[in-house]
């Protein structure tokens, strides 16, 4: 009885180690993010620190750094993590981002085009304030002794989110809607 525990336990053994290496390596690592647009009184900036989750592997082309190319990237940026110049600034940011209901802004990679050896246009689904929408960024890619520096930017429109740009100071200070959104991530295979 004992000896066929051990064969069993053996055989689970196996398996798993099977599978674990059938699948794509997943490698996490950091980005800042950083978030920035233009009121009536004033251009404001506000950093965050990024969770990126990295899987290499088919479907897409080689990469700098992931020969074999990148199967998936997501970035999650808590929002409580969105650091602005002030705290009347940060409580006016959560609130319009409905922070309470939809606490992370999510960036899930659909897939790539490399643009030469040094860049590529990234298309993905972004989630902001609980609605996802396409979202298009070029980036540039340099080969570094941890994997490859990824950087980008784009320009999104925060009310097809469903964000309403804050108004305060009755009214006298009125966000634009049109909003920056810049990456600086080192991706580990």
């Amino acid at each position: 009885m004992l000896a066929r525990g051990r064969i069993g336990v053996l055989v689970v053994a196996m398996v798993c180690a099977v599978l674990y290496a059938q699948a794509p390596a997943v490698g996490l690592s950091s980005a800042t993010v950083t978030i920035s647009g233009t009121s009536t009184v004033r251009n404001w900036s506000c950093p965050a620190e990024a969770a990126v989750q990295v899987t290499a592997g088919k479907p897409g082309a080689a990469v700098p750094g992931f020969t074999g190319g990148v199967q998936s990237v997501a970035f999650t940026v808590p929002v409580k993590a969105i650091e602005c110049d002030n705290d009347t600034m940060n409580e006016h940011l959560r609130t319009a981002l409905k922070e309470k209901a939809n606490p992370q802004i999510v960036y899930r990679m659909k897939a790539y085009t490399m643009a030469g050896s040094g860049a590529a246009t990234v298309t993905g689904q972004l989630t902001v304030a609980g609605v996802t929408r396409p979202v298009t960024f070029d980036v540039k890619l340099t080969p570094s002794a941890n994997g490859v520096r990824s950087q980008g930017e784009t320009t999104i429109d925060m009310t097809q989110f469903g964000v309403v740009p804050p108004k305060v100071l009755l009214g006298q200070l009125i966000v634009g809607k049109m909003v920056r959104v810049k990456f600086d991530a080192v991706l580990q295979p």
